[in-house]
């Protein structure tokens, strides 16, 4: 029985196959069953996947008459024998790592799925999915729907590996003749499972055809696809009114006006008199079942759209979208007694009367809401340097003095800011905004500076943290936001206040856009390191910078020297911690009463450790480096990335994004000993990666 069982439907996808089941025969864990089902295609797809069955025993095909997606996974599903499912679209591809990632979270959980992160796949290459943005910003472990709002937008089966025994327990099955089935499947499984995994990294593909051929979710405007959406969502309705309370079911109704039927409702322009009359009807009667609140906490455009819907005014409706479509809904607000309103269509029109609520800007919109950009993160002159550009979004900074910004470092649980000395500027370039509406923001720049010494507590120092806000006043409009957004992904990282032995200052970026300042006073920095010994006597001796030039020797070791202040009582050690399975080893730390240290790691030794039991397809080997106690090691950033060989063995120091030290071994691969023969242009080879059925694509 194979660990995880794929099943892959197909129909006339002769273009994208080979490259989708190329990736699914390279991925890192190799112990998979692929159950590919034709789904009665008419090209030469079919022909593919049987050449791939050929060369590689993994993969299996099986034949049916056309009957849709839903149906043809359903009939891989009784075939498929492993302890894990997946589900990939033949026209998509897999990062190499994407079941490893996931396969790794239920390890370590034991949740029901994994679910990862999805990008877009275009000619132009790989962008993030923006209706799963923000599911999955940052990694969650064993976590769940009912805590984790955002997921309810995340409704594909295909970018999830799931437990068999999950799946069979629930007799999960797809529905058939249908499009969009995976939604009356997928979200009812969310709540159905006791925990999910988030994985942020992308472990999915989907492919957005640009040939001409729509795929399912291309297909918005067709009569079938929106009858379908309407029944998957009433689906996912009726399971919340029989199995939730009516938190969960309005969290979701929530989710439908903002993502299901605003997919279709934005369409109505480019539909016929039918389409326009079913989206209506249908549409007012999930309102009528929903919470009366359903749209309050829309944009206001999108308020009014609904208001049109509920009052079944279609010309007025046509007008908006229109109105909306050329860019009318960017225009700045219109301030009416100290209150913003949207200046739509149909404002202050006395035969509609539709109330100024409808259009108004309040606390809850985004349209009012703090977009804080972070551009710059660094140590200069012994104080944090932090750059950006923040405004309120309908307001916008189109004179000096138009708003008043602030970067304030608050400590958690205390709401006494600590405030940066700060500088407005100008922006040299418009930033790129994709919001409703477009002001000035000229001069939303700004720049702050910190100085650390003002993070003693009392004069002295104190192991504490920071977080950073942005403050933003425009008029009587006050807001505060602790994310900010990221546009260059160098700047997630951590840096450290250089120079100090006296404590450890380090100000981290997370990938959600936290920005956090730690304050240690127990730490331990690596300044030097040097190979000693161990290089294998059929390999060139080994030159490191810094280091004599060294030629084969008996006992190959990792010599590492710096300083520690890890406090007068501390029994001080170093501890290598393997990420795959958290197995520990210990090494003592002699110090001098400077705090400098030397420590001699037995590369050998380690090697076996490291390799004993190590888990399944896993030829590199990662340990994080701390101290005892759980105090942080610092790598000198003139270290990060030293690299050596020892044996049939590539090791490297590196600096992780989180600031700390980790020590990495990877097998060297074997060099070839003779040229190897050509493949046949048209036959895949036995691993399943047939070099004449690779399509290429710019930008991948």
């Amino acid at each position: 029985m194979a660990r995880i069982s794929v099943v892959v439907p197909i129909y006339d996808v002769e273009r994208y196959l080979a490259e989708c089941l190329q990736s699914l025969a390279g991925q890192t864990v190799d112990d998979l069953e692929v159950v590919l089902v034709d789904d009665g295609s008419t090209d030469a797809s079919a022909a593919i996947a049987e050449r791939f069955c050929r060369h590689d025993a993994r993969f299996r095909l099986l034949r049916q008459p056309n009957g849709g997606l839903g149906r043809a996974r359903n009939a891989g599903l009784e075939t498929a024998s492993g302890e894990y499912l997946a589900f990939l679209d033949s026209d998509d591809v897999l990062p190499a790592d994407a079941y490893e990632r996931l396969l790794g979270a239920l390890e370590r959980t034991g949740s029901d799925f994994a679910t990862g992160n999805v990008q877009r796949l275009t000619s132009e290459g790989c962008r993030q999915a923006p209706f799963l943005a923000k599911a999955f910003a940052r990694t969650r472990l064993a976590t769940h729907v009912r805590r984790f709002e955002p997921l309810l937008a995340d409704r594909t089966a295909w970018n999830k590996l799931w437990r068999r025994s999950f799946w069979d327990a629930h007799g999960l099955r797809f529905p058939e003749g249908r499009l969009h089935e995976d939604i009356p499947v997928v979200l009812p499984a969310h709540f159905m499972a006791s925990s999910v995994d988030v994985v942020s990294t992308p472990v999915y593909h989907y492919r957005v055809r640009e040939d001409g051929a729509a795929s399912i979710t291309q297909r918005r405007g067709e009569l079938r696809a929106l009858g379908d959406r309407l029944a998957a969502v009433e689906d996912v309705h009726a399971y919340l009114a029989r199995h939730e309370g009516g938190r969960q079911r309005r969290r979701y109704e929530r989710s439908v006006v903002a993502g299901d039927l605003r997919y279709h409702l934005d369409l109505l322009p480019d539909t016929g008199s039918e389409y326009r009359s079913l989206f209506l009807d249908r549409a007012n009667a999930f309102l009528a079942a929903a919470h009366p609140g359903v749209c309050d906490r829309l944009p206001a455009i999108d308020r009014l759209k609904w208001h049109l819907v509920r009052r079944r005014l279609l010309p007025e409706l046509l007008e908006v979208l229109r109105f909306q479509r050329e860019g009318g809904a960017r225009t700045p607000p219109l301030r009416v007694r100290g209150r913003y309103y949207g200046d739509f269509p149909f404002r202050d029109d006395p035969r509609l009367r539709i109330p100024r609520s409808v259009g108004r800007l309040g606390r809850r919109d985004q349209e009012l809401a703090l977009t804080a950009h972070l551009e710059d993160l660094r140590f200069e002159e012994a104080k944090l340097r932090v750059g950006g550009h923040a405004y309120v979004n309908a307001l916008g900074a189109r004179a000096p003095g138009s708003q008043r910004v602030a970067i304030a470092a608050v400590r958690p649980g205390r709401w006494r800011p600590l405030s940066m000395r700060f500088a407005a500027q100008r922006l040299r370039i418009a930033p790129v905004r994709r919001g409703d509406l477009d002001p000035d923001v000229s001069w939303s720049g700004f720049r702050a500076a910190l100085d650390p010494a003002a993070l003693r507590g009392g004069g002295a120092w104190a192991d504490q943290r920071w977080e950073l806000f942005a403050y933003v006043r425009t008029g009587r409009v006050r807001r505060r936001r602790a994310r900010f957004a990221i546009e260059d992904p160098a700047l997630v990282r951590t840096v450290e206040l250089p120079g100090s032995d006296e404590v450890l200052v380090r100000a981290a970026v997370t990938a959600d856009g936290a920005v956090s300042v730690d304050v240690r006073t127990r730490w331990l920095r690596i300044e030097h390191h040097r190979v000693a010994g161990g290089v294998s006597s059929a390999e060139p001796a080994l030159e490191l910078e810094g280091v004599a030039r060294l030629g084969p020797a008996a006992a190959p070791a990792l010599e590492l020297e710096g300083v520690a202040r890890l406090g007068p009582a501390a029994e001080p050690a170093l501890e290598l911690t393997r990420t795959s399975d958290r197995l520990t080893l210990t090494f003592p730390l002699a110090h001098g009463r400077d705090g400098a240290f030397r420590l001699r790691l037995p590369l050998g030794g380690l090697r076996v450790a490291a390799h004993e039991a190590r888990p399944e397809g896993h030829e590199a080997v990662e340990w994080d480096l701390r101290a005892t106690g759980g105090h942080p090691v610092v790598l000198a950033a003139e270290l990060d990335g030293a690299a050596w060989r020892s044996g049939d063995r590539d090791m490297s120091l590196v600096r992780t994004p989180a600031g700390g030290a980790r020590l990495l071994e990877r097998r060297l691969a074997p060099a070839p000993t003779a040229a190897p023969e050509p493949a046949a242009a048209a036959e895949p080879s036995r691993a399943g990666s047939p070099p004449a059925l690779t399509s290429a694509r710019s930008g991948r």
